[in-house]
């Protein structure tokens, strides 16, 4: 066989190989609405709500798994399913986070939405409680270089539904379960810090309302280059 011939063989061999697997795509979050009052949960008693979730299909998948978090608590709710909405009981009262995995039968991978907030409304009386404030910059697991004065910029956003917030706090450590508060009172989403270079650090906000309810974001971690 002539070597032109061979590797022409070859070239086809390997172009009829197996067809990668497809990984699962994320789907898209319908409702609770992100950041809003979750006004039409079924009303089971004083302490209970059953939320209705909606999402659309996404491409590639046998399966979801809608997850659910009290912010308050940390408590986390899992429900499987083939369909495109669910239903979870919950406590009433409390700000949560949720999210969608798209799963597959033919791979591991899996696809997650965007996580949304909503506030699940208990007594009509009562106050909201600030949403824990979504983390911006550092991102979580990056690299980020000092400037000129050997600062990092902190970028965060703050949600609360009566509008009423009326500070942040920035808690920042080397250790992910020992973070220490560096600044407090801020009226501002944002703060420069100076820090060390070539050192891994952890940050969260703390967000305060004028009824002095607080919330707890979730906890990011960052290198700052050498």
């Amino acid at each position: 066989m002539r070597l032109s011939t061979f590797i022409l063989s070859l070239f086809l061999l390997l172009r009829c190989g197996p067809e990668p697997i497809p990984e699962p795509q994320a789907t898209i979050l319908i409702a609770p609405a992100n950041l809003n009052a979750c006004t039409t949960a079924s009303v089971l008693n004083e302490k209970e709500r059953q939320v209705s979730f909606q999402w659309t299909a996404a491409l590639h998948t046998d399966s979801y798994e809608l997850v659910v978090i009290n912010s308050l608590t940390n408590a986390k709710y899992e429900k499987s399913s083939s369909l495109l909405t669910e239903s979870l009981v919950l406590p009433s009262g409390a700000p949560y986070q949720w999210y969608v995995n798209s799963k597959s039968l033919l791979t591991a991978a899996v696809g997650q939405s965007a996580v949304w907030q909503f506030y699940l409304e208990g007594s009509p009386a009562e106050r909201y409680l600030p949403f824990p404030a979504v983390l911006i910059a550092p991102e979580n697991e990056s690299t980020v270089d000092l400037n000129a004065s050997g600062a990092v910029s902190f970028a965060w956003e703050g949600n609360d539904l009566d509008q009423d917030i009326e500070s942040y706090a920035v808690y920042l450590g080397r250790a992910e379960n020992d973070l220490e508060l560096v600044q407090e009172g801020l009226t501002v989403s944002q703060a420069n810090l100076t820090l060390d270079s070539g050192t891994h650090y952890y940050w969260q906000i703390m967000t305060v309302d004028s009824e002095g309810n607080t919330s707890m974001s979730a906890v990011f971690g960052f290198q700052t280059a050498d």
